[in-house]
């Protein structure tokens, strides 16, 4: 009887760098701008008689800070599946037994599929907290009285209507490339997204020689 080939584990992951980077956006990144919102919900209710919209601003920058914490959360529970195969072979003493390396195998392909749903999870509560960050501050930057948009305030405000712009094309990118977009009208916006806001390095793959 031929014995069965034990099946192989997740490859490694894309890129490699990946486990990394989500510990360094949902543990670093995400909860200073959780903090970073709630200040600013304290700052607004102390100022709402100088804002045009303080309740929106208070809708906002609530809503991103709840969908940074939300973050913080996912990338806690994906970093218990974050697991590489020389870590595993590190817990069994019998690793060489052909059944240990299908049962090991078949738990990292599941590990690493829990992994990518949490994480692409964590990515989206991550863009759409982003965007209502920056709603938020070019809302709080609106004054109640039309005489006080001074040329600088609307610099100001004109800085950061550019930052939602480019963060709503980022997002528009990463749906583009998800879906893999190469022909039609969506190829073309690819390609401009891609170019103003993309939201991975636009460097071709070099061929391996």
């Amino acid at each position: 009887m031929t014995p069965r080939t034990p099946p192989r584990p997740p490859g490694a992951p894309e890129p490699y760098g990946a486990f990394a980077t989500v510990d360094s956006f949902g543990g670093g990144a995400a909860p200073l701008l959780a903090g970073f919102a709630v200040t600013l919900l304290a700052l607004i209710i102390q100022i709402s008689a100088a804002l045009r919209w303080p309740d929106l601003a208070l809708v906002l920058f609530g809503l991103a800070a709840t969908m940074f914490l939300h973050v913080v959360q996912l990338t806690a529970r994906a970093k218990g599946y974050a697991v590489t195969p020389a870590q595993v072979r590190e817990w069994y003493d019998d690793y060489a037994d052909p059944d240990r390396q299908r049962a090991v195998a078949w738990e990292l392909t599941h590990h690493r599929e829990c992994w990518l749903f949490l994480v692409g999870r964590a990515r989206v509560f991550y863009d759409c907290a982003m965007l209502a960050l920056l709603v938020g501050v070019a809302v709080l930057l609106v004054p109640r009285h039309t005489r006080e948009l001074t040329p600088l305030r609307w610099a100001a405000i004109a800085v950061a209507g550019l930052a939602v712009l480019a963060e709503i094309l980022e997002m528009v990118d990463q749906v583009l490339k998800g879906r893999g977009s190469r022909r039609g009208p969506l190829a073309s916006l690819a390609r401009i997204t891609g170019w103003l806001a993309p939201s991975d390095p636009p460097v071709p793959r070099r061929p391996f020689r």
